[in-house]
């Protein structure tokens, strides 16, 4: 019997006991029969499974039946604590040792296993596959000493840091470049930036990629060479490596960057969902609040190509009849609009009980929207792809509302990772997913890691960034040929590649020539004048290859700067951009938020390229653009106190604060804020310490 078939028997919704056994007997042989697709065995074993305590009293006895046939096919944590002694025999045998919670599927036990002996692996499997608990499981059963992992954003190495620290209290957490190691076991986190900026991560004893899909220069992400250099770096010195990534079809080459990896690619899902068609009525604001009121009050993610489309969406649910009431997101709702802006469509949001995802949106609140999301405060979120790929969470509902990522039609690599969102186990066994568009066509989907590969036509960023003993002798050659040709040091190149190797090149030119001008606005130390910070920008805008954070001229970065610097209140910099009102205002919010990233990282590192440059080509005591770099890079706060802010700590409240806290001991503030003195609980309402409260935990 074809899968369509057995499917249509789960509509019944007053079975016979004849109809229940015909049903599981029928879902037993599917399973059985070889050659038949795993995903649409498992996706009716499941169904049987959620649908297991009904049937037993429909039929007494069969329970035990549709047990046997999650055994059978893997299911394990489904049937714990329940059946006889073969299944607990089973149960004990998958369940991971030192995490006595956690019980295996049939295929993590299997990659979990290689794992424990040491062999490296490259996973591919579906999102709801569990392959960060692998992470746990293999440290609570290996206890190895140094561990470092890179992953794609801040979002999600704030998660991670969160599990690790509760999860593993005998390890020292490190996230952040300034922080030191002072414990034998450490775990380092961080995204490729920031572990490349790390020159003490010796004798590595395991090694962890997440989303290792955007080692592939291919997929035009500009964070790429990053991500490449640091695999570069510690790919084959660290004794394993574990990379982790959704639906990969392959990985060619894989066995040439050092000997015993593995490629592993599944399917294998503990969770299944229903697709509802919506590609007739597309993607209407209608239909889709119509969807909405029929789901109920379970968790909704609503995907959407970008955060202006993201501004809209959330404007018209804001404007329908749709609501959850939740005390704390009323007052939450107040606060952001008192603190950030009134305008700002988030609060306007919050109030009815949604929340809003994307890479804009200032860090403590999007950990606090997912914290809200998974407490079941907020029904729904709209979120970009920041959400998808940056953030480990299932909702029961995913609505796919647009077909493209930004500017680019979505592919079927990035439609599978968004529809395994629906679903999570013993929460939402089966999910759902409402398709608004016609799915992307079923192509192959490889990675191709240039560091598998052959060198000697591997881009120049990605080659001078590699060991000389790395390298065959003809990329050799080529590296030291372009080297030669460039006025640039190779320690400034191979540093910087990230900006490309030719804007380098023509910048030295152009640095060279500016400052040899009377009275060069590009001549200056410390803390620069507005005129300064535009013309240093200018020098570098249409050379170096870099995100301007939706900032169009060096004069408007200048002034977002120089802003941001004098503000009292992260409220009184929004002010100082936002004119109009309503959907119309969201935009200029966005470009706020969205230069306070460029702030973090981007143009701070811009600066401290072009110092390099001028130590080259002017001296080394003529500019000192690194101070100022700190500054920006700080949000212009005290200390290293922009860094709460990725722990969950409002920005507004950063500022309130700053005078009764370490500023340059970012651990030693947040213990003072986790456990707060009656002096700093006296300066917060009583809203605001549990938003706090909540930010930290």
């Amino acid at each position: 019997m074809r899968h369509g078939a057995i499917l249509e028997r789960f509509s019944n919704e007053n079975p016979t006991g004849d109809d229940i056994f015909t049903l599981a007997r029928s879902v037993a042989y599917f399973f059985q029969k070889p050659g038949d697709n795993l995903a649409d065995a498992l996706d009716l074993i499941i169904r049987l499974l959620d649908r297991r305590d009904e049937y037993n009293r429909r039929l007494p006895g069969v329970g035990e039946m549709i047990d046997a046939i999650a055994r059978e096919a893997g299911l394990y944590p489904y049937i714990t604590g329940r059946g006889g002694w073969r299944d607990e025999i089973a149960i004990e045998l998958m369940r991971a040792p030192g995490l006595p919670d956690v019980v295996f599927h049939v295929e993590q036990a299997i990659v979990f296993h290689k794992l424990a002996a040491g062999r490296s692996v490259i996973l591919s499997a579906p999102t709801s596959f569990g392959k960060s608990l692998l992470i746990d499981a293999l440290i609570a059963h290996r206890h190895p000493q140094t561990v470092v992992a890179v992953v794609p954003t801040i979002a999600l190495l704030d998660e991670f840091r969160r599990r690790m620290e509760n999860r593993f209290p005998a390890y020292q957490v490190i996230t952040r470049t300034a922080e030191t190691r002072t414990s034998a076991l450490a775990i380092f986190i961080g995204t490729q930036e920031r572990l490349l900026e790390r020159n003490d991560l010796d004798d590595i004893d395991l090694f962890i990629i997440d989303e290792f899909y955007k080692l592939d220069l291919d997929r035009n992400d500009k964070r790429s060479l990053a991500l490449n250099a640091i695999l570069a770096r510690y790919g084959r010195l660290a004794k394993q490596v574990y990379f982790l990534g959704p639906s990969i079809d392959d990985v060619p080459n894989a066995a040439n960057f050092r000997p015993g990896i593995e490629f592993i690619k599944t399917r294998y899902s503990p969770v299944t969902a229903d697709i509802i068609d919506r590609t007739v009525e597309g993607p209407s604001p209608e239909q889709l609040i119509e969807d909405l009121k029929s789901v109920g009050r379970s968790s909704s993610l609503i995907y959407v190509q970008s955060p202006p489309s993201a501004a809209r969406l959330a404007n018209q649910l804001v404007e329908s009849k749709l609501r959850r009431d939740s005390v704390f997101c009323k007052e939450l709702a107040d606060w952001l609009a008192e603190h950030f802006h009134p305008g700002w469509i988030l609060a306007a949001c919050v109030a009815k009980g949604f929340g809003i995802h994307h890479g804009r949106i200032p860090r403590s609140i999007a950990h606090l929207m997912i914290s809200l999301f998974n407490q079941g405060e907020l029904a729904a979120i709209v979120c970009t792809s920041s959400m998808i790929e940056g953030i480990n969470t299932a909702a029961e509902n995913v609505f796919i509302y647009d077909r493209k990522i930004s500017t680019t039609k979505l592919d079927r690599f990035t439609f599978d990772n968004i529809k395994g969102r629906a679903g999570r186990l013993f929460q939402h066994n089966i999910g759902k997913v409402f398709l608004y568009n016609a799915q992307p066509d079923q192509s192959q989907f490889d990675v191709r890691v240039p560091l598998f590969n052959a060198d000697e036509l591997m881009v120049p960023e990605l080659l001078l960034q590699l060991r000389d003993d790395t390298l065959t002798p003809v990329a050799q050659r080529r590296k030291r040929s372009i080297a030669n040709a460039s006025a640039l040091p190779i320690h400034v190149l191979s540093t910087w590649a990230e900006f490309g190797i030719d804007g380098l090149n023509k910048l030295a030119e152009h640095a060279r020539d500016e400052i040899r001008e009377p009275n060069s606005l590009l001549a200056w130390k410390g803390m620069p004048t507005f005129d300064q910070v535009e013309a240093t920008f200018d020098a570098v805008w249409n050379i170096l290859d870099f995100q301007k954070h939706d900032i169009r001229t060096p004069r408007q970065l200048a002034l977002y700067a120089n802003r941001l610097r004098v503000s009292p209140t992260v409220r009184d910099y929004l002010n100082g951009f936002v004119t109009k009102t309503g959907l119309e205002a969201q935009p200029e919010i966005d470009r706020c938020f969205n230069f306070m990233r460029g702030a973090e990282y981007t143009f701070p590192q811009v600066l401290r390229a072009l110092n390099d440059v001028m130590d080259v080509v002017a001296g080394e005591d003529l500019v000192n653009y690194r101070v100022y770099a700190a500054q920006l890079q700080n949000l212009f706060l005290p200390g290293e106190l922009r860094a709460l802010d990725e722990f969950g700590v409002p920005l507004p409240l950063i500022k309130r604060l700053s005078h009764h806290l370490p500023v340059d001991d970012v651990e030693a503030s947040r213990r003072a804020l986790a456990s707060p003195s009656p002096a700093i609980r006296s300066i917060l309402s009583g809203f605001e310490n549990e938003l706090l409260k909540r930010g930290l935990g």
